[in-house]
């Protein structure tokens, strides 16, 4: 059975809700930065094309960026916050007792790295959600550690959602494009 997928539908969706749209992408970026939560969240990919949607749809892009601008930002700080407050015992709980080497890696990358790692971890893919946890472990100074975190956070959401909004929204695109959608 084919999935018919009708494009103004979804723009008249996107149009008619453009007010939740930075509430949207909010929680996809900070669930992204929370341990099980981003299991079940592949935002990193999904900021791209729901940007484009919302170019299509003329949803305005600041308000979305600055949204997951704080969502990622907000989502560091509070695994940060946990395991600052929790320190090793974190360690053994579940998921975290189950990936060792993974968590090793991670302790690893935070000691070469150090608070330029907090940055760089929010391109770090399945290290993403364990960078904040090993900061607050190993004691990261919090003023330190949120700089790093909002930079991070900012060259984050810029990278993964703005394109898409950027490149959609561009001339050279809705003018290839113009046959096959109806931009507003």
């Amino acid at each position: 059975m084919a999935i018919e997928i009708e494009t103004s539908r979804i723009l008249e969706f996107v149009q008619a809700n453009q007010s939740m749209a930075p509430l949207a992408i909010f929680l996809m970026a900070m669930g992204e930065t929370i341990v099980i939560v981003s299991v079940f969240i592949p935002s990193t990919f999904l900021l791209f094309a729901i940007g484009g949607i919302m170019a299509a749809a003329g949803v305005p892009l600041m308000p979305s960026l600055l949204a997951g601008w704080l969502g990622a930002s907000l989502g560091f700080s509070i695994m940060y916050l946990i395991s600052a407050s929790m320190g090793d015992r974190i360690l053994t709980f579940w998921p975290f007792r189950t990936y060792t080497e993974t968590v090793g890696k991670t302790i690893a990358f935070s000691r070469k790295w150090g608070v330029w790692g907090v940055m760089i971890g929010h391109f770090a893919g399945p290290l993403r959600v364990l960078i904040p946890i090993v900061a607050g472990i190993s004691r990261m100074r919090p003023i330190p550690f949120m700089a790093a975190n909002l930079l991070g956070a900012l060259g984050w959401i810029v990278t993964f959602f703005a394109p898409g909004h950027l490149v959609v929204s561009s001339e050279w695109f809705r003018s290839i494009f113009s046959g096959f959608l109806k931009f507003t």
